[in-house]
């Protein structure tokens, strides 16, 4: 989810996608901020992509 975040995608726009509710979605982008320790979608994208530069 977060990679279609990445794109500039809504929570909306990736229920779409992934044929689940824009709730469903907002709630696993919620957690992968929590999981992350960010308080914002944007900074777990970032944090992800800085992550897998790492690599």
């Amino acid at each position: 989810m977060l990679e279609w975040s990445s794109r500039g995608k809504s929570a909306w726009e990736i229920g779409c996608i992934l044929g689940i509710s824009r709730r469903t979605a907002a709630f696993h982008l919620d957690n992968a901020r929590a999981k992350l320790g960010v308080r914002t979608v944007r900074q777990a994208v970032v944090r992800l992509a800085e992550s897998r530069s790492r690599r």
